[in-house]
């Protein structure tokens, strides 16, 4: 199974100033990756008066609102990795478009930026997109059904480009051909794109002159051709820790400038490199990847409809709120929206921090109460990565439970009525449409193995009755089958004989 990660892979030491890696731990098996880095002093000219309140007193810039429907309620967003996703069943049914209407937006993850794609063709091979699903002839006939589907229950789901993986080669950068993923946009339906930035497969230099450029390219030029005005959503997933005022990039009018992080977090700059510490929040402004969205929102935030900020695998920093406030100082000035991204435990690096239920409901109440900078009735809300993980921590939370909660709390429920009722979604019978605004019978994308995909060894299959062809046969499963469960009839195996199938 593919990670989502997004730490900073360097740090400074506090006391002798330079740049060091932290080595793997050999006692407790994991990576410790919290990182800092640039051993740059601050500029002068970047220090204000400590004692400047938190409030807004910048003048918003001018804004267009998008046209977008989805956006007039607070969001709660789940990632949604292709690899996991199986098969539609012949009504329609998967794990992937019976997703509880506790999520409004769906971050279906990960398309290559530089995909290759021809209009009409419903050609989404991971070789030509990066999407890992529905590979078969047509399969985009599929995926457009399953976008529509999920569409008219009211959730929409966003194309991620990027992610961990695919920003790894060069070529990623610069071969990205901006009408090819409006042309995979519109056939397949989906709401619009995510850039999830995260160049070399970190957030560690997301913040140098190059990559800000980059991000700042992209969010630019996809706008061009994806108007707010028609409804299209851009959005990005940067490092929790952006709109912070940081060593490598700052600002100086900001009430979160790298020069208030002592009065803000009321700590010292003993603990500036201590991301370990679960006592301590001021770590957050030591990241080298602080900062990094500043120029990026000055650049281009008023072209931005969501930043979804990745506020895990950040460290143990207890003060998660920091994030949104800092997020939603500069979101008051250039009208996007903003969702807190949570982690279903464990975070894959550390863990440090844990995201426990009663953290996503204070968290969301924090946010439907507006935080420090008054933003109340914005409808802000919460990303969590990923909607099929199950929490570590033996509370049978999955990522939709948390999201069901957040919905819960950013709608106005009391926390403690929100958890109480964390699972009421399983009550919720989805209905799928008989005839959605979709392909004919894109369940049955081509004749080849009686019209059913081949078994993808890959991939995962959760949703029971998904049917794959396998040495001839057609078999279809029990329920949840791991990857690499190879297909065969048996009483106590996973998979079902259904029928022959020569070729």
């Amino acid at each position: 199974m593919k990670q989502h990660l997004s730490i900073d892979d360097k740090i400074l030491s506090s006391k002798k100033k330079v740049c060091n890696f932290l080595k793997k731990s050999t006692t407790a098996g994991l990576f410790i990756l919290t990182a800092f880095s640039s051993c740059k002093k601050s500029e002068p000219g970047n220090s204000q008066s400590d004692n400047q309140s938190l409030s807004n007193s910048k003048t918003q810039v001018n804004f267009e609102r998008n046209a977008n429907a989805s956006l007039t309620k607070p969001i709660t967003i789940g990632y949604y990795p292709s690899w996991t996703e199986g098969w539609l069943n012949e009504d329609g049914k998967s794990a992937f478009t019976t997703l509880p209407t506790a999520v409004t937006h769906v971050f279906f993850a990960f398309a290559k930026p530089n995909l290759t794609y021809v209009k009409g063709s419903y050609n989404i091979s991971t070789a030509n997109t990066g999407l890992e699903c529905y590979q078969a002839t047509e399969g985009g006939l599929m995926l457009k059904r399953a976008v529509g589907i999920l569409k008219q229950r009211g959730i929409t789901v966003i194309l991620s480009l990027g992610g961990e993986t695919y920003w790894r080669a060069p070529e990623n950068f610069n071969n990205i051909n901006y009408q090819q993923i409006k042309d995979f946009v519109d056939d397949i339906g989906f709401g619009g794109i995510d850039w999830d930035f995260e160049p070399a497969g970190s957030f560690s230099e997301s913040g140098n002159a190059a990559n800000v450029a980059y991000l700042t390219r992209f969010i630019t030029e996809s706008r061009k051709l994806m108007p707010k005005s028609a409804g299209y959503i851009i959005a990005t997933a940067p490092v929790g820790s952006g709109a912070l005022g940081g060593l490598n990039n700052d600002d100086a009018a900001s009430p979160f400038a790298y020069s208030k992080r002592n009065t803000i977090t009321g700590e010292s700059d003993s603990y500036l490199y201590s991301a370990t510490d679960g006592t301590k929040s001021i770590s957050l402004f030591g990241f080298s990847a602080t900062g990094a969205m500043i120029p990026v929102i000055k650049a281009a935030g008023d072209k931005l409809d969501i930043i979804a900020y990745q506020a895990y695998n950040i460290g143990a920093a207890p003060n998660r709120k920091l994030m949104y406030d800092s997020y939603a100082y500069y979101a008051n000035i250039y009208g996007f929206q903003l969702a807190h991204g949570t982690h279903v435990p464990n975070e894959p690096w550390g863990p440090y921090f844990e995201h426990t239920p009663q953290f996503e409901a204070d968290l969301a109440k924090y946010i439907h109460d507006g935080g420090t900078q008054s933003r109340a009735g914005k409808n802000d809300g919460i990303m969590i990565w990923n909607l099929n993980l199950l929490s570590a921590k033996g509370t049978n939370y999955t990522g939709v439970t948390y999201l069901n909660v957040a919905k819960k709390v950013l709608n106005g429920q009391t926390t403690s009525a929100a958890l109480a009722n964390a699972f009421d979604y399983k009550n919720e019978t989805p209905v799928i449409p008989t005839d959605p605004t979709n392909p004919t019978n894109p369940t049955n994308p081509g004749t080849e193995n009686c019209g059913v995909a081949p078994y993808n060894a890959g991939i995962a299959y959760p949703a029971p009755g998904t049917k794959v062809y396998y040495n001839g046969k057609i078999y279809k499963n029990k329920w949840y089958v791991n990857p690499n469960e190879l297909p065969e009839a048996g009483q106590w195996g996973p998979w079902e004989f259904v029928e022959n199938c020569p070729k």
